[in-house]
């Protein structure tokens, strides 16, 4: 009978539950006999991975965040630890979040436990004085972009530059005006998206100034329609909240599930992130914002080594998307700046020219299949043991809490 070999995912948000996801689908498609399980959220769960401890929920980011979830965030610790020791995985992916990851990828360290990190932290965009306290914690990085790669590589970590999964994962195959129809937009009208944020504290901090800023586009211009993308769906409540205090006409607030309906935008207001790329890559002008508590901008400003907060411009390295960040996230700066991508046709070409030549910096097709083909190199090869092995319990599970969290 054959032993099966074990990887086990972490994904604290939910971007990173996502990547996850296409990272355990496209190995359980070439190695069936390979368990996938994990700490994260419904992604992976429709991907097939046993999740058992589900954690995308709290959706937090920075350090303050943290603090403020520090006892639901070490009781869900706790969980991922005694999940590691009862099941002894042959390798632990951590994917992105490194207020979790890192913390974690340490506790495994010490335990001899093989880590890779997939969308590592990013050092190569602020921090890189933390390289020489990462690299000893990990056995492989998988880089989605070659200047990152290089940085970890000059450091000495064992690195694979696999290139951006959304190269691949950005398309748009279905009928665009069916999947307007399909959730109550007109395809003859005028599109722009409002994308807040994929954590409550960015709906929260984002949602009032972009929604004002829509108020203002559509009483210059009635016939705009606006749609809402949901991250996941349970961010629905809070983003309803919003709407409660800041509501807008001709708003649709969906959850989707291709890129059909957001690649009819004309223009996106969106908050700084994943979803930036993803828009990007799409060819729409966007305007990218971003605000934080003072003493995390006062960090930010002080270990900030790009001069962009928007992936495709620091990719470009080029303000293409124009940025509005912290002081200036107000209605009327981004109303101002959405208006002008809608109206001035010479601004738009010349940013989805520029936006075309993204792609070809994400890498190659196939990015997640060189992705799972990095993982499944560092597991040992598939072992034969006797039947009888089978009956024999596993080790005792550590009882004491103290135990667990050494």
């Amino acid at each position: 009978m054959s032993k099966h070999r074990t990887v086990c995912f972490f994904a604290a948000d939910i971007s990173g539950d996502r990547l996850a996801a296409d990272l355990a689908r496209a190995i359980r498609d070439r190695h069936p006999d390979i368990a996938l399980l994990g700490a994260g959220g419904s992604a992976m769960a429709a991907a097939g991975v046993d999740v058992r401890v589900h954690i995308t929920h709290l959706s937090f980011t920075g350090v303050l965040d943290a603090l403020r979830l520090l006892r639901e965030l070490r009781r869900l610790f706790r969980w991922g630890m005694q999940m590691v020791l009862e099941t002894q995985p042959d390798l632990v992916v951590l994917i992105d979040a490194e207020v979790v990851s890192l913390p974690f990828a340490t506790w495994l360290w010490r335990r001899g436990i093989p880590v890779l990190f997939y969308f590592p932290p990013q050092t190569w965009l602020w921090g890189r004085w933390r390289m020489p306290l990462i690299v000893p914690l990990i056995k492989r990085v998988l880089s989605a972009f070659p200047a990152e790669a290089e940085l970890y590589r000059r450091s000495g970590a064992d690195t694979v530059w696999t290139g951006h999964p959304l190269r691949d994962l950005v398309q748009v195959k279905e009928d665009a005006s069916s999947a307007l129809r399909a959730i109550g937009l007109d395809p003859a009208r005028p599109l722009v998206a409002l994308m807040p944020g994929s954590r409550r504290s960015e709906i929260q901090r984002l949602s009032p100034p972009i929604l004002g800023a829509a108020r203002l586009m559509r009483a210059q211009k009635p016939e705009l329609q606006f749609v809402l993308p949901l991250a996941s769906e349970t961010l629905r409540p809070e983003v309803e909240a919003q709407l409660a205090r800041f509501p807008l006409r001709d708003l649709v607030v969906y959850r989707p599930d291709s890129y059909a309906v957001l690649s009819q935008a004309q223009v996106v207001i969106q908050s700084s992130g994943t979803a930036t790329l993803e828009t990007a890559l799409l060819g729409i002008p966007s305007v990218i914002t971003y605000r934080l508590r003072p003493i995390e901008y006062l960090f930010a400003s002080w270990f900030m080594c790009v001069d962009y907060i928007g992936m495709a411009n620091i990719l470009l390295g080029d303000m293409v998307q124009p940025e509005l960040f912290q002081k200036h996230v107000d209605a009327e700066h981004l109303a101002a700046e959405a208006w002008s991508l809608l109206t001035d046709d010479v601004r738009r070409r010349r940013i989805i020219g520029r936006l075309a030549q993204l792609r070809d910096l994400l890498g190659p097709p196939g990015a997640v299949e060189r992705a799972a083909a990095a993982v499944v190199e560092l597991l040992p090869e598939p072992q034969v043991i006797a039947a009888e092995a089978y009956a024999t319990p596993l080790a005792d599970i550590v009882a004491s809490q103290d135990a667990v969290g050494a």
